[in-house]
Order: structure tokens, then C-alpha cells, then sequence
């Protein structure tokens, strides 16, 4: 009985060593600067080896090392980093971005046959990255941490693209980034993607976008992949209509951008054209200020909840003339939505607007998509403060702060809901 006794523990420990040992294989880390990065890319690239593009190889390099091991931590340290391609990173990735931390956007290579890319960071396997459809669903990568410690910049230099894009992933956290040198596309782009935060960041200095030129461009664009819309055509990312589902974006300050965080684009079933939702973004505790458009716009979102954020000087820059435009929040798909506790101030027009919206160009096949909310979620809207806000463009339906549209969608006063903090009342018709 001893013996046994001694072999069963012999073999427990063994058992434990192994899983001890895999553990510490999986829990790898590395810490960079500027000059490792570069050292990195030399060792192992030979070909389109240049001051362009010895950054994104060289991190590249090390987020293979990781993807082999199975996950780990990439400490960047303080340098400024400049990006031509991007860097993929995969699952069971924290990557700390140090004090001091600067990374720029490139709009060459140095290398003819060797394009630059759109954007920064894609949040997805390397070894996936050039494979047609490679990722679908929520399958990419998973549990992907960007965590900045002190004064980090993410500077796109005017290059139109995108700072990071997160497709078909989950379990996505960002914080304390600032980002800044938009012009046109978005800061971050969350596509097909469940269970992301995006908390503490900075969006700001971005060029203002034109209806002729790169318009309705959101700092964070809340999106899915979708061939009609033209949504993240990136050739790993199947075109699968995933919505993006629970995405909570909180305590951060967007100042002087096109949108601060929104949807420009909605889909529809091919076959039954029932609407596809993102459902239950929360967008609590952050400031909108100096934005040229709207402060957040919707399309096609389920349950939302927008609180305790602080609207001013929204659309006053403005100069163009549709009715979803210069709102703190807008637009339309509204399928349930949570609007208490925020503060507009100084909103071109009506600080929260609502009506039928209908794609234009990509994505124009799919019906027009309406606004559906409870009487309750109306009423709640009272429990925001308004201050120096606007009107609608129609003076028929001048002095509302809240004004929607229901049933079918159009607008006529039958089918206005408007409340009118004056009086401490909404109304269900909008009276001559």
C-alpha cells in the first residue's frame, strides 16, 4: 500500500513539474527599444531591409516569438517607432507601451515592389495575415491587451488609414493611448469583434473630413465585414457580417475629429433582410468636444447605453446641411437605447436626434433601417442636462432636445416624438 501511496505522489509531482514548466514556456517576455527592434529586422531580413521598415519587421519578429509560445508580454520602451507596415499581433498578447512611446505612420517603404500599408496594428495572427478568409466569426486572435503607462502617441501623420484595427477578435482591451493625425478612416476600428474596452484613450488632431472627401469618419468606428458595405477589406477577414457585441468605451476625451465613436455603414440578412445589430455598446463617461459632425452615431445597435458623458461645442464648425447632422448623439437603426445623466452644451443643432437612415453608395441594396424606442427609455432622456443647444433644420419642429422619428420613419409631425425641457414633457405627435 506504501509503494502505491509513493508512486501516485512520484507521479503527481511529475505531473506538476510538467504543467509548471509549460506554464513558464507559455509566460514569455520581452522588452524592446528602437534599436532592438532594428537589430531585430536586420538579423533576420535581408531583403526590404530599410530605415522604413526595420520597425514593423523587427516587432513583428518578436510577436511570432510569442504567437509560438503561446502567448506573453512585448514591453516597448521608450523611442519613437516608425511604422510603414503593420504589426500583427496574436492571441495572449499584453503589449506595455512605457512613458515616452511614439509611434508613426509611413506613407512608403523605400521599397518599389513593397506597398505601404493602411494601418498600424491589426489585431490578428501573422501567419493568417496574407491567407484569403483566413478568419471569420470570432475566431482571430484573443485575449490582446494595448496598455500605455505614462505618455504614450499613436501619430498617423496624416496617412489615411487606421491606428488599430481589431476584426473578428475578442477579449480586446486599449488604454491610455493618445492618438492623433487622422485624415479620413479612424483611430480604431472594432469589426466583428465581442467583449472589447476601450478606456482612458486621447483622440484628437484629426483633419476634418468633407462629403466629398473621406466623410462620416468615426475615431472609433464600430463596424462588421460585409462585401455590400465594403467594411475592412482586408483579405484575411471574411466578409461574414459578424456584428460586434458587447463593447463598453469609457473615460475617454475625443476632441477636434470628424465623429468620436460611431457606425457608418449597417447590413442587412441577404435572404430574410432582417437587420444585423451590434448589440450592447456602452459609451459612459467620456468627453466630446470641438467635433465637426455628431459626438456618437448609430446604425443599426441594439440596447445601447449612453451615460454621464459631456457633449460641448458639437457640428459649430459644421457647414453641411442634413438633418443627422451637428447632433451630440444621432442616428438611426435604433433597436432599445439608454440616453440619462449626460450634459449637452453649445450642440449646433438637437443634442439628441433620431430618424430613418438609408446606406448610400456601398451597401445602398439593403431597406432603409427606423428608430424603435420604449416610452420609458424616452421618458429617461429627460434626465440629462441641455444647455445653448440648437434646433432642428425645419422650424416645424424647433424647440425640442430630444426629437425622433418612429413607425415608418419619415418626418412629419405625426410621426415626431419630441421632448421639450421647457415644458418637462414629451410629446408623442408634434403639435402645429
Amino acid at each position: 500500500m506504501m509503494k502505491k501511496f509513493k508512486l501516485l505522489f512520484v507521479l503527481c509531482a511529475m505531473s506538476f513539474l510538467t504543467l509548471a514548466s509549460a506554464g513558464i514556456a507559455e509566460a514569455k517576455s520581452y522588452k524592446v527599444t528602437p534599436s532592438k527592434v532594428v537589430k531585430m529586422s536586420k538579423k533576420k531580413h535581408k531583403k526590404f531591409n530599410n530605415k522604413y521598415t526595420r520597425h514593423y519587421m523587427g516587432l513583428n519578429d518578436y510577436l511570432d516569438k510569442l504567437q509560438k509560445a503561446g502567448g506573453g508580454t512585448l514591453t516597448i520602451k521608450k523611442g519613437t517607432y516608425k511604422i510603414s507596415n503593420s504589426v500583427y499581433v496574436p492571441s495572449n498578447v499584453t503589449i506595455i507601451l512605457e512613458d515616452g512611446v511614439v509611434f508613426q505612420k509611413l506613407k512608403k517603404t523605400g521599397v518599389k515592389s513593397l506597398k505601404p500599408s493602411g494601418s498600424m496594428w491589426q489585431i490578428c495572427p501573422h501567419n493568417k495575415s496574407r491567407k484569403k478568409n483566413s478568419v471569420k466569426k470570432y475566431n482571430g486572435s484573443k485575449n490582446v491587451k494595448f496598455i500605455a503607462k505614462g505618455n504614450v502617441v499613436f501619430d498617423m501623420k496624416g496617412v489615411v488609414g487606421i491606428g488599430i484595427i481589431a476584426a473578428h477578435a475578442q477579449n480586446v482591451e486599449i488604454s491610455g493611448i493618445t492618438f492623433k493625425g487622422m485624415n479620413g478612416n479612424h483611430y480604431i476600428e472594432v469589426n466583428g469583434t465581442k467583449n472589447v474596452s476601450i478606456h482612458d484613450c486621447t483622440f484628437t488632431k484629426a483633419k476634418q473630413s468633407t462629403l466629398k472627401k473621406y466623410y462620416n469618419k468615426e475615431a472609433i468606428n464600430i463596424d462588421m465585414a460585409d462585401k455590400k458595405t465594403g467594411g475592412l477589406p482586408l483579405a484575411w477577414c471574411k466578409q461574414d457580417k459578424t456584428p460586434c457585441l458587447d463593447i463598453k468605451i469609457e473615460n475617454n476625451v475625443f476632441d477636434g475629429t470628424t465623429r468620436g465613436v460611431g457606425t457608418h455603414k449597417y447590413s442587412q440578412n441577404s435572404k430574410t433582410k432582417a437587420n444585423i445589430y451590434h448589440a450592447n455598446v456602452t459609451i459612459n463617461n467620456n468627453t466630446f468636444k470641438n467635433i465637426y459632425d455628431n459626438g456618437v452615431f448609430i446604425l443599426n445597435w441594439k440596447n445601447a447605453v449612453i451615460t454621464n458623458n459631456t457633449f460641448t461645442n458639437i457640428g459649430k464648425t459644421s457647414k453641411q446641411s442634413y438633418a443627422s447632422g451637428s447632433h451630440g448623439i444621432s442616428g438611426g437603426g435604433i433597436e432599445g437605447i439608454t440616453i440619462t445623466g449626460n450634459t449637452f452644451n453649445g450642440i449646433k443643432r438637437n443634442p439628441i436626434y433620431f430618424s430613418i437612415q438609408q446606406n448610400t453608395m456601398g451597401g445602398s441594396s439593403y431597406g432603409p433601417v427606423r428608430v424603435n424606442i420604449t416610452k420609458e427609455q424616452t421618458s429617461a432622456m429627460m434626465n440629462n442636462t441641455f444647455l445653448n443647444c440648437g434646433n432642428d433644420m425645419n422650424s416645424i419642429f424647433a424647440g425640442y432636445e430630444v426629437l425622433y422619428f418612429r413607425n415608418n420613419g419619415q418626418r412629419d409631425r405625426a410621426n415626431g416624438v419630441g421632448i421639450k425641457m421647457s415644458e418637462k414633457k414629451v410629446y408623442y405627435g408634434i403639435p402645429k
